[in-house]
Formats: structure tokens, C-alpha cells, sequence
């Protein structure tokens, strides 16, 4: 979780207290998760990766899962007592008790994310975090955010302000988008999605843009020679029927 404007201990005592609620997460399982553990599915296909750390990890139920695919996790969360239960509770994550902003971590890493946490930050400090990310990335690092939609937050915030966090920032596209760019980000997927209303999460995944392009690698085929010549025939028979028809075309209007 995050830290606001208010002091440490504010803070920290919010958060012990949440603990209880985050272990009934831990029990039931909750839908925002199980997305969560889908969107984490799709990157563990799609990149390699040697080491991640998880911002805001609560109990530790996300870094569980992150450290089933990646050989060295790092997981940081304000709280003592979520840091405490998690500790005691998942084996193999080096969890760290503390505000992101002011923990050190000697090095970087191949995944970063911050599921449901950005907005827990002041907006006054969202440049700082991702400046600090930015810090701690490769030029390949993929990082993975999950946050309210802003829209929806606001509508919790005039009806059901007390189901709110102690920091519990509106964070609107335009605004993560300027964030992003500062560091030289780009959103490489997105996803709205609801669980207990239409809509009341996004999903982003980032990496670095690059300056320089190179041409993909062509995946091969892995199929059986007499299937790859028909198939070779087939496309050369389309081709010229295509040069053909769009030939006679070209002509028709040209000519």
C-alpha cells in the first residue's frame, strides 16, 4: 500500500488494521485477484523473466503467485502486520516492510508491478514513483498496474466514502498516461473490466520504448513438408489470382 500526506504512523496503523480484512482475501479468494492472477498468466507466457518486485503487497497473496514463475521476488508493503503474515505465511519472496519512496533496493528488475496501489499514493507523488520505478528497470522491464477507474471511484466517494482507504486517489487516464511518458513508457495492453460493477478497473502493462526498431523474427513453421509445398502452391495460385483481379482493376480505373 501506499503513503500519504498524513504521517508514517497514520499510516502504518490504517494498514495493520487492514490486515484482517486482506486475510479473509487470502481465504475466499476474491475475483479481483483471480484477474489479477489471469493478467500475471499472460506475462509469465510472454516474457522472460529473472526477478520482480511487487509494490504494495499486502499479505503477500499476488507475490505468492508472482514467485511460482520468477526465481527472485522482492515485495514491499507499509504495513507490519501484512508484512508480518505474509512473511510467515509464503516462502521464497524477500518481503520489506516499508514506503516504497524511502526503501532501497540494490537492483533492478525484470517486473514491476503495482496491482490496486498507485492510487493509495497522493498525486502529488505519483511523478516520484514512477520516477522511482524508472530507477530500478531495464530498458526491458515490463511494468503490470491495476487501478479503480476513476469515474467509479468517484461515485464510491459521494455514496460509500467509509468502504474507502485512507488515501484513495481518482486517477484518470489522461493523468497515468503523462505519468507514464515522463519515464519514457508506453502502454503495450489495457483492459477495463468489472467485478462487482461494469467497469471499475483498468489494467495497463508498460514497457520502455525503444529508439531503435529491428525486424521481427519470423516464427517457424513446425509443420510437415508435404503440408508446407501445398501450402506453398496455394499461396503462389492465390497471389497471381489476386495480381489478376486487382490488375484488371488498376487497368479499368486507370486506363
Amino acid at each position: 500500500m501506499g503513503i500519504s500526506v498524513l504521517n508514517n504512523e497514520q499510516i502504518s496503523n490504517f494498514y495493520n488494521d487492514f490486515t484482517e480484512y486482506l486475510i479473509k482475501d487470502r481465504i475466499y479468494t476474491n475475483a479481483r485477484i483471480l484477474q489479477i492472477f489471469r493478467f500475471l498468466d499472460d506475462i509469465f507466457k510472454n516474457h522472460r523473466l529473472e526477478s520482480a518486485l511487487e509494490i504494495g503487497c499486502g499479505i503477500g497473496i499476488i507475490s505468492e503467485r508472482i514467485r511460482k514463475f520468477v526465481p527472485t521476488v522482492y515485495a514491499v508493503d507499509i504495513g507490519e502486520n501484512n508484512i508480518r503474515f505474509a512473511s510467515a505465511s509464503v516462502q521464497k519472496v524477500n518481503f520489506v516492510c516499508g514506503d516504497f519512496l524511502e526503501t532501497r533496493f540494490d537492483q533492478k528488475f525484470d517486473l514491476i508491478t503495482l496491482f490496486d496501489v498507485l492510487e493509495h499514493f497522493p498525486k502529488a507523488l505519483h511523478r516520484k514513483v514512477f520516477e522511482k520505478i524508472r530507477d530500478h528497470s531495464t530498458s526491458n522491464t515490463v511494468i503490470a498496474v491495476n487501478l479503480p477507474d476513476a469515474d467509479f471511484l468517484d461515485y464510491y466517494r459521494r455514496h460509500f466514502p467509509e468502504k474507502l482507504q485512507i488515501v484513495d486517489e481518482s486517477i484518470h487516464f489522461d493523468e497515468f498516461l503523462s505519468h507514464a511518458r515522463s519515464v519514457n513508457l508506453e502502454i503495450i495492453a489495457y483492459q477495463r473490466f468489472g467485478v462487482d460493477y461494469e467497469n471499475q478497473y483498468r489494467y495497463y502493462l508498460l514497457n520502455y520504448r525503444q529508439d531503435n526498431f529491428v525486424l521481427a523474427d519470423k516464427i517457424p513453421e513446425k509443420r510437415s513438408w508435404p503440408t508446407l509445398f501445398i501450402g506453398k502452391i496455394v499461396r503462389r495460385l492465390q497471389i497471381q489470382m489476386r495480381k489478376a483481379k486487382y490488375g484488371r482493376l488498376q487497368q479499368r480505373i486507370f486506363s
